[in-house]
């Protein structure tokens, strides 16, 4: 296929079998290929529609000839792009870009051409068209590929080498001149493209389609699909300068991080060797006098003097002072003691082991207060009983919110009865009756309770627990 790609570049487009087996013969990886084997690949590369073979009538001058059907082979329009796209793959790490000017002078240019547009020949406006959007995909193309450099792998890496601050100044001078042009370039194109009107827009798109249109074609397009991309890469030049937000502020805003980057490292870079420079003098005195001591702890004092503690622990423990003060030595406070876990995920505390402690006497006088007050609370209930009848309308006194939680459970629990029955807690039972249709006020300490007027009539005497 790369052969088939350079002969079509060289304008060879149809090439036969013998032709294509003289090329391939002259690589060393094929210099034992078999023409036979070259005939089938080639009927495999047509099958696959990478290929496209043609009948050639030429070579045919018998009849075995005709029946053998000599072939000329061409390269695929697909194949032909995926050749290219792979050749753009192989180069992508030799491949160079660069922040240049030029493609704005030329798309300010090309856009300062639109009023000629109609006067101009069929063939001019489609060059014309070709050449901006040739240079518009420069443009994009450019900047993105050497802005992607600044963050991509090893690029902190190489930021931060001290190698770096020789070329800094010249890279950020470099940045600013393309912010400068950016800057200005975009302004001019921008206030061009916003004196465009739609009528123009329109009228320059109808042109650039009759262009199109007018170049004969083997395979014709539909024109639903030129039109599609005709207003799709003319909306996408105009969003790049004028677009709310324009990608052009948004690449502003790319490259002056990237500047803000390179100067944040070189400043860092410059810290570092200068501390080295300003504490060498320093160092070269304190060998002087670690060279001066007599003995190994002479030595030990010193370092103590010079480096301080060499292993050291710091707590933080939250426990109470004996004072506020802050000028107080920490000398003149009393001790602290607290206790130090190991940071081990492994480590659990000691349990310590404890018997059960009887509880038997705690729990009986509990239960006898208990057993007091539910009797003193029934005795409160039973009082307002009587003659086997609690009617709440004779009720003058007010309720406690647990003596009136009772009788609204009774209630409740009768009117979930299909008899309108129930039993209290007190092993009594009874029948809920309304009297009338009156709503009473029930007088509580809380408040009032408006109800219906119920009464409840109990059929048993009170067994008292």
């Amino acid at each position: 296929m790369r052969i088939f790609f350079r002969e079509y570049q060289h304008m060879n487009y149809q090439l036969d079998k013998e032709a294509v087996y003289s090329v391939i013969s002259r690589e060393p990886v094929f210099s034992n290929y078999p023409i036979e084997q070259l005939s089938a690949d080639l009927q495999q590369l047509v099958q696959w529609k990478n290929l496209t073979a043609i009948q050639d009538p030429r070579k045919v001058h018998t009849i075995s000839d005709f029946k053998n059907k000599q072939y000329q082979y061409m390269i695929t329009t697909t194949a032909l792009e995926i050749e290219r796209m792979t050749i753009v793959v192989e180069n992508l790490s030799t491949r160079s870009s660069g922040l240049y000017p030029s493609p704005f002078r030329r798309i300010y240019s090309a856009l300062s051409e639109i009023d000629k547009l109609n006067n101009m020949p069929t063939r001019e406006v489609g060059a014309w068209w070709e050449d901006l959007q040739e240079d518009f995909k420069r443009l994009r193309q450019s900047h993105q590929d050497y802005l992607r450099e600044f963050y991509g792998p090893g690029t902190e890496k190489n930021m931060k080498s001290t190698a770096f601050i020789i070329h800094k100044q010249h890279l950020i001078r470099y940045l600013e001149d393309f912010i400068r042009d950016l800057q200005t370039s975009s302004i001019q194109i921008g206030g061009l493209i916003n004196k465009i009107t739609n009528e123009q827009t329109n009228r320059i798109l109808t042109l650039v389609h009759k262009s199109l249109m007018d170049v004969p074609r083997i395979k014709e397009e539909p024109q639903m699909d030129i039109n599609r991309q005709i207003q799709g890469a003319w909306m996408s030049l105009v969003n790049w300068f004028t677009g709310e937000p324009s990608t052009v502020s948004q690449v502003l805003e790319v490259t002056n991080e990237v500047i803000r980057r390179i100067v944040h490292n070189a400043a860092m870079l410059v810290q570092i060797q200068n501390m080295g420079v300003s504490r060498k003098a320093e160092l070269r005195r304190f060998l002087s006098l670690f060279a001066g001591c007599e003995s190994v702890g002479e030595a030990h004092k010193l370092s103590s003097q010079v480096f301080g503690v060499q292993e050291s622990a710091h707590f933080i423990v939250d426990a109470d002072r004996t004072t506020d003060r802050i000028d107080i030595s920490t000398y003149d406070e009393p001790p602290m003691e607290s206790v130090i876990h190991p940071r081990t995920k492994s480590y659990k505390p000691r349990m310590e082991r404890m018997r059960f402690e009887d509880k038997s006497a705690q729990k009986a006088a509990q239960q006898q207060i208990i057993m007091q007050q539910r009797q003193r609370l029934q005795g409160v209930v039973d009082g307002f009983i009587r003659n086997g009848v609690l009617d709440f309308k004779a009720i003058d006194q007010p309720l406690t919110p647990e003596v009136r939680d009772i009788f609204l459970s009774w209630i409740t629990a009768a009117n979930l009865d299909t008899e309108h029955k129930g039993h209290t807690e007190y092993g009594r039972s009874f029948t809920l009756e309304t009297r009338t249709d009156y709503m009473l006020s029930l007088p509580c300490t809380d408040g009032d309770l408006t109800m219906p007027d119920y009464i409840l009539r109990f059929h048993e005497e009170p067994s008292y627990v």
